[in-house]
């Protein structure tokens, strides 16, 4: 049986008065994931950000991560890696 994935991003971003480009969020391989299967979330924001968070709809469960890297001239990537889906962690993110 395969889950769906629905992904949602929700963006907080603390600058002084510029403004700045809007982050993305997307899944590899994809966001239909079998169960038991893995799922990257890769996340993509200016050159610049220092951390990450990959946040849950409930908002009580997240990781944050500093492991970013310059993934183009103008953008910043993050990745957090599901290694085995299952029921309690597909949903909203």
């Amino acid at each position: 049986m395969e889950r769906e994935m629905v992904l949602c991003l929700a963006q907080t971003i603390h600058t002084q008065e510029e403004d700045l480009p809007r982050p993305s969020i997307s899944a590899e391989p994809g966001t239909v994931i079998p169960l038991g299967s893995h799922v990257t979330f890769v996340c993509r924001g200016p050159v610049g950000v220092q951390t990450f968070r990959l946040e849950r709809d409930s908002r009580s469960t997240y990781n944050d991560t500093e492991d970013v890297s310059q993934a183009s001239p103008s953008e910043s990537e993050a990745r957090f890696r599901i290694d085995s889906v299952r029921e309690g962690n597909a949903g909203l993110y």
